[in-house]
């Protein structure tokens, strides 16, 4: 037959060949597009993150592997030798092996290289503090002079859009809902919607797992003018730079690091490449805090030094002025958004005591607090005498003021459980929410300086139904809710709308934002609220073995399946139960930076 022969060697494929060879693979092909963006559509960020995770875990384990194999070939080599003369297939081998090594030294120095011209470079800010010596709190942060830019390409053109840019982290990005909208892009359409014949254009730096010192150094590259500069940044200012398996060495009782510990840290941190694959696995984690294998303790340790918490204080406070200062220069109008956190629905991931108490004393204060968590469901009142008695004796213990704060919740005692809400954040030994030393340099920097300034916290309390920071404003530990977010977003319009900037008028209204209307507007449907279940699962999956009991993210993981499964067959996502779907009453006008409340 005649397509036989074309299969003979050497003989060329016929031009019929060639249109059924491309008939068959057309659909294949198309079929092969398609699902790469089926699967591009429906797989979540963060999978990436976990296999980018994956990949350089393995890489650095390989070549750990491959050093290791280096420095064991001479040793056997000589050992070979001193055994005498050997056959010629050994001598084959030998000689194999050795230039196998060869190999692998030339790429382990250029690998070393390649590490060493980016880590001298510093492009990423952040320091590895995974790496750096624990007493050493400079490697935290970086002292590179910052050069902003004063003039731009466009800054003649009188066409050109109001810019809106938005510096911060995930939560200033719109996560989880950034697939549709963000702080920034609210803000312009709102802009839009109150000021005809104005164009305005959002622009987005923040980026998930973000410092603040890694936003002031993208200020450096921005292409356009800024007209309003967003600063909403503060809750990555430790996770980022430290890992969330990290201990120290704390209580004075405590195991000093074994010599040989030391040395094998100290050689692998002697490998440039080591530290700069390290620093990206750390930045994958950020994205993906990693699972444990086990719990906390319950009486931990802080992951960070106290010269440590004080130089990144510091360091924050002294960018956020920075940034004011150069959108004054710019004569940008800066927007000062202290971050918030869910206080009431996310307890701390570690609590520890004093470094002074002994190891009978942290014994001790284990079993009461035990014994008060016990006590809840038969006396709730006992309950709460124990955890004041043991506040007494240990203040800073973060367990303690979460629990005392649910049960006085439950009694609607709302005043005194914001303020254990609060102290149960800010005594937090792995702080994944931004602390009030942090939260207090917007509140100094905005009294220095004519900001339009939205103290988050304060505001949060001021709109929250009983005053509590809880699921209702936030979809999961620190990331706003879809009605937490349109709140900051109409806090910001109110803030411009009281300058009356870009030729609002001034009989205007004060601007409001309808939850019901922005979710039409932007596409928040089924759909999207399905989306951000799955990714609440996500979180509470992943952050649940990070503290000592994991219940009630546990709790909050599975309440998140169940409304997803829901949604997803058909159910309407207001019917779910959670307090943090589908949320779209009015917002109310409560003052953008009221005074601190005693309660």
């Amino acid at each position: 037959m005649p397509w036989r022969k074309t299969s003979e060697p050497g003989k060329p494929l016929t031009p019929r060949a060639y249109l059924l060879l491309a008939a068959g693979l057309a659909p294949l092909l198309l079929l092969l597009i398609l699902g790469a963006f089926w699967i591009k559509d429906h797989t979540p960020i963060w999978y990436y993150w976990k296999a980018a995770l994956i990949l350089l875990v393995c890489l650095d384990i390989a070549y750990g592997l491959a050093i290791a194999a280096l420095l064991a070939f001479p040793p056997i080599l000589v050992v070979w030798l001193a055994g005498g003369p050997r056959r010629s297939r050994g001598r084959r081998l030998v000689f194999r092996h050795g230039l196998v090594c060869v190999a692998i030294l030339c790429c382990a120095l250029l690998g070393e290289t390649v590490g060493a011209i980016v880590v001298s470079r510093g492009d990423r800010p952040e320091a590895d503090a995974a790496s750096a010596p624990l007493e050493d709190s400079s490697a935290l942060v970086s002292s590179r002079p910052i050069e902003l830019p004063l003039e731009f390409p466009d800054d003649g053109d009188e066409d050109r859009p109001v810019r809106i840019t938005v510096l911060g982290e995930s939560s200033a990005a719109g996560v989880p809902y950034d697939q549709w909208l963000s702080i920034g892009i609210m803000v312009a359409w709102g802009l839009e919607r109150a000021i005809p014949g104005r164009r305005f254009q959002e622009v987005v730096l923040a980026n998930s797992g973000e410092t603040l010192e890694i936003q002031h150094h993208k200020l450096a590259k921005i292409k356009h003018r800024p007209d309003v500069l967003i600063l909403y940044c503060g809750h990555n200012e430790f996770s980022a730079r430290i890992p969330i398996s990290r201990d120290l060495s704390y209580y004075l009782d405590d195991d000093e690091p074994s010599e040989w510990g030391i040395f094998l840290q100290q050689i692998a941190d002697w490998s440039f490449l080591h530290r700069l694959i390290r620093h990206n696995i750390e930045k994958c984690r950020i994205a993906i805090p990693p699972p444990f294998n086990g719990r906390r303790a319950l009486i931990d340790t802080p992951a960070y030094s106290r010269a440590e918490y004080e130089r990144l204080r510091r360091d924050f406070r002294r960018r956020v002025e920075a940034i004011v200062e150069y959108a004054e220069a710019i004569n940008a109008i800066p927007v000062l958004i202290a971050p918030p956190a869910n206080d009431s629905g996310f307890e701390p991931s570690r609590s520890f005591l004093r470094a002074g108490a002994p190891r009978s004393r942290r014994r001790t204060i284990e079993r009461e607090y035990l014994a008060a968590r016990r006590l809840e469901k038969s006396d709730a009142d006992a309950a709460a005498r124990s955890y004041r008695d043991l506040l007494a004796r240990e203040p800073g213990f973060a367990a303690a003021h979460f629990r005392l704060a649910r049960l006085l919740e439950a009694r609607e005692e709302f005043a005194e459980a914001y303020e254990h809400d609060v102290a149960a954040r800010d005594a937090d030994g792995y702080p994944m929410r931004c602390l009030s030393t942090f939260q207090d340099a917007y509140r100094e920097v905005a009294a220095r300086h004519d900001c339009v300034f939205i103290d988050g916290q304060n505001y949060f309390h001021a709109i929250s139904p009983n005053g509590l920071l809880d699921d209702r404003l936030f979809h999961d530990g620190m990331h706003p809710s879809f009605w937490g977010q349109v709140a900051l977003a109409q806090a910001t319009l109110r803030g411009l709308w009281e300058r009356r900037a870009f030729g609002w008028a001034a009989d205007a209204p004060e601007p409001t934002l309808d939850p019901a209307e922005v979710a039409r507007e932007f596409g928040v449907d089924s759909k999207a609220w399905s989306y951000v279940c799955w990714w609440g699962v996500m979180f509470y999956d992943l952050t649940g073995p990070a503290t000592y009991d994991p219940s009630r993210r546990l709790a909050k993981r599975q309440a998140f399946v169940d409304a997803a499964i829901r949604i997803d067959a058909g159910a309407p996502p207001e019917s779910v139960g959670l307090p943090n779907i589908c949320r779209l009453e009015p917002i109310p006008l409560a003052p953008l930076h009221p005074p601190p409340s005693g309660g």
